[in-house]
């Protein structure tokens, strides 16, 4: 039985070769299709068209996925999975940005750049200080609120 299951496996391998394969915009697509499923199981009782509805695009969805995995044009699979990914990753920094900015909200101001927009840290509490921005080298003067005064 065990040799069975070897050479199951080892045809399988055959198989897969010259083919894409499972990436990290497979998984999403799974992950989505159970997401639509689980839906169209709450809206059964509810109204039968927005189940089927729901249904035929997880259908669809899981179809994909499968010739993604099994489709032989590398070069366009790899395209689509680069461009999730760089949604994705797009997605995540400004979370990530915005969590960076509440932790350091007591020692750091972030100000808008007035000329290219870009986000700039600034220390807090160092009064009016004249600030140049790195990316477009626009002057302009920032207030970081009080000083802090030397009372010892």
């Amino acid at each position: 039985m065990k040799n069975f299951f070897r050479k199951q496996a080892y045809k399988f391998q055959q198989f897969m070769i010259g083919r894409y394969g499972i990436d990290k915009l497979w998984g999403v697509l799974l992950v989505f299709f159970f997401i639509i499923t689980l839906l169209a199981n709450a809206f059964y009782r509810v109204s039968k068209i927005t189940y089927y509805a729901l249904e035929v695009m997880a259908l669809v969805l899981v179809i994909f996925a499968i010739f993604r995995v099994f489709s032989k044009n590398i070069d366009a699979r790899r395209a689509e999975n680069a461009k999730w990914l760089k949604f994705e990753n797009g997605f995540k920094g400004f979370f990530k940005f915005q969590n960076d900015k509440f932790k350091q909200r007591k020692t750091h101001k972030f100000v808008k750049c007035k000329n290219c927009k870009k986000t700039l840290r600034l220390p807090r509490h160092k009064g009016k200080i004249n600030v140049t921005c790195p990316h477009c080298h626009t002057q302009f003067v920032v207030n970081t609120g009080k000083k802090a005064t030397d009372n010892q």
